[in-house]
């Protein structure tokens, strides 16, 4: 069915276009936020219906060439043929809205602090073809786009990918469709390779070959990560500090913008305190805002490893890291940890309720949170709001150019009384918030059975989600019956179910 002059009103975090008729609301492929357009519905759900655009009868005022060859068919950006001007306010709309619909805060205005639009990732990700070639996933699809060039990533990683290629097609060429993807990172000077392998035949090949390669490169496997040449970290110099971020560490992905990011992080929460800092990965949040005095948790063992350790690079005299779950504290031992705030970067899954209500039980006042997804930020605020906290500010920072993806700080006070409801949020308010790309259990399910011919149960994707930090609960879909033993997910199946997570943009 066909539907003809659709204004194009809003932009999806897939950069789908969002337009209304007849009280519907259509989600369309390809089309640009400000058009009118000629579209063909692909499929009918119940709050929504599903479209691709067939034609463009009036052109957008936004739009902008993109300069991307690949831009078409590329999944890797989802806005580039909006002006950035345009970029921006649809992401002061994107939290406004978030706000608004969550926890009912009305705001005239956001500021966006602006990046640059293309050259600023030191980090990609690409998938690999049976004969080597390095490719994205097309737009909405799991098919891919095979690519020469990323405009989005620093100079040193485009200049450099022809080069990486050609170790990536000689693999191939000896053992076809060995290799699955590869992350490529960078600091100003060198570059770290993490290449995921499909078959361990390939390993003594690779040793043998590339032991001397100018590039740091290190293999991943079902088993273990198996360094080839160089080293397996990198260093990044940050607010006059140096880090060390080993190649499975979290690094904000623009080296430009992290900088503005914890300048406004510091500024919100002042000088002389000690901070707790929930999901400090390597400690490049803690030490970049606090300077010393912090205590930072982290579920990853090798990323509090390399937070010690940048704790002493950067002279740090009052410091501790626990290789723990965000879970592990309670308002116990933030009084005996002396904290006077709480910084939080969570992933885009937000933060466990139950980690709110221990934070609402201290006597701590002031929260830094940092989110990658304004749809949960939106969702934790309302339920710090429901034990007694207040928003204070708030600033977005784009960290993402040319995507619908935004970064945002925000400052939490809690208010000066004992008097507050303590409200959960029902399903009813849940289903209204827009959560992107988190996908549900069954459209988890539905996409490993569709591409594998798997059938996996909500407690294993609860498993593979609790690994990834998306669920805290340690007891969440447990048997309540004493002594029940936990089956553990299968190889297969996690693989499957991360393909999964990746796909909907959770991991």
């Amino acid at each position: 069915m066909k539907i003809k002059d659709i204004k194009i009103i809003d932009i999806l975090q897939d950069g789908r276009g969002v337009g209304k008729a007849d009280s519907k609301v259509y989600f369309i492929e390809k089309a640009i936020f400000g058009e009118i357009c000629d579209i063909e519905i692909t499929n009918e759900k119940k709050n929504f219906i599903e479209a691709k655009k067939i034609k463009t009868k009036k052109q957008s005022c936004h739009y902008k060439q993109p300069p991307c060859p690949y831009y078409y068919e590329c999944g890797g950006c989802s806005i580039m043929d909006i002006n950035y001007q345009s970029q921006i306010d649809l992401k002061k709309n994107l939290i406004k809205n978030a706000l608004e619909k969550s926890s009912k805060i009305k705001i005239d205005d956001i500021e966006i602090l602006k990046s640059k639009e293309l050259g600023y990732r030191n980090k990609i990700r690409l998938k690999i073809t049976k004969e080597g070639n390095l490719a994205y996933n097309k737009k909405y699809s799991n098919d891919l786009v095979e690519i020469k060039d990323c405009l989005l990533a620093k100079n040193l990683i485009r200049e450099s990918l022809g080069k990486i290629e050609n170790i990536t097609k000689d693999i191939s060429e000896r053992y076809p469709n060995s290799l699955e993807e590869i992350t490529i990172r960078a600091n100003d000077k060198e570059i770290l390779l993490n290449i995921k392998i499909k078959d361990e035949k390939i390993i003594p090949y690779i040793k043998n070959k590339y032991k001397d390669s100018s590039y740091n490169i290190n293999l991943i496997n079902k088993k273990e990560n198996i360094n080839i040449s160089g080293k397996n970290y990198l260093y990044y110099n940050l607010l006059d500090k140096k880090f060390k971020i080993s190649m499975n560490d979290f690094y904000q992905v623009n080296d430009y913008m992290t900088e503005k990011l914890y300048k406004t992080a510091k500024n919100f929460l002042g000088e002389n305190q000690k901070v707790l800092d929930l999901f400090c990965g390597s400690a490049t949040s803690s030490i970049a805002i606090n300077n010393d005095h912090v205590v930072g948790i982290e579920i990853n063992k090798n990323a509090i490893k390399d937070a010690k350790e940048n704790a002493n690079l950067n002279g740090l005299k009052d410091y501790k890291f626990i290789a723990k779950n965000a879970n592990y504290i309670d308002h116990k031992f933030i009084k005996k940890e002396k904290i006077d705030a709480i910084v939080v970067d969570p992933p885009r899954a937000g933060l466990d309720k139950e980690i709110i209500k221990t934070i609402a039980k201290t006597k701590i006042n002031k929260i830094v949170y940092i989110s990658c997804n304004p749809q949960t930020l939106a969702r934790d605020i309302k339920r710090f709001q429901n034990q007694g906290y207040k928003l204070e500010k708030i600033k977005g920072c784009d960290m993402f150019s040319e995507t619908m993806h935004v970064e945002t700080v925000a400052l939490l006070y809690k208010l000066n009384t004992e008097h507050h409801l303590d409200i959960e949020i029902g399903e009813d308010e849940l289903s209204e918030i827009d959560f992107s790309k988190d996908a549900t259990y069954g459209e988890i399910k539905k996409y490993v059975l569709d591409k594998y011919g798997l059938k996996v149960s909500s407690l294993y994707i609860a498993q593979i989600k609790r690994k990834h930090g998306l669920i805290e609960r340690e007891n969440y879909n447990f048997s309540k019956k004493e002594n029940q033993r936990v089956p553990n997910c299968p190889e297969e199946k996690e693989k499957a179910i991360e393909d999964a997570l990746e796909h909907f943009g959770m991991i």
